[in-house]
Order: structure tokens, then sequence, then C-alpha cells
């Protein structure tokens, strides 16, 4: 089973393999990308403690999608961060 079936790999990183895209607007579309998965799970919570009747299953799955997004921004910035600072480190 692949991932990306689930949807939860944005298309941005399938899109960057085939043509030729500028990185910055890449990664701010991965960063709006987890944000949608954060709020789309923020609602459904509420709505869920609002009363409304949503299936336990749908809350947990969506709690998880927002982590595993939140997961990936991070090392995906901790890598970035890491290739900054050993650019910086370079002596010239």
């Amino acid at each position: 089973m692949e991932v990306s079936k689930l949807g939860l790999i944005p298309k941005i990183f399938k899109e960057a393999q085939t043509e030729r895209s500028d990185v910055i607007q890449d990664f701010k579309n991965f960063v709006e990308w987890v944000n949608e998965k954060q709020i789309r799970y923020q609602k459904l919570k509420k709505r869920a403690l609002e009363g409304k009747d949503i299936p336990l299953h749908e809350i947990v799955i969506e709690a998880e999608k927002a982590k595993v997004a939140l997961n990936l921004l991070i090392e995906v910035r901790n890598k970035l961060l890491e290739a900054y600072r050993d650019l910086i480190n370079m002596q010239v």
C-alpha cells in the first residue's frame, strides 16, 4: 500500500520531481498543507465536543494525520537548518 493513496503526501513532492519548481514556493505549499491538516482536525474535534454525531475513529484518524504532517514538517525544518548550518560553517 502506498502512502500517497491516503493523501498523506502533498502533491508538491510529485510535481517537484517532474518539473522545475521554486523551492521556497514548494516549502510554502507544504506548510499550508500541514496547516490545513491541523485546521481540519481542530474543526472536527470542535464539532465532536459540541455534541455532533461524529464517529470516534474519524477523530482519531484526523488527529494522527495532523500529527504525522506536523512531525514531517518538523523533520524537514530540521534538515533545512542543518544544511544551512553546514553552509555557514564551510570555509572558503
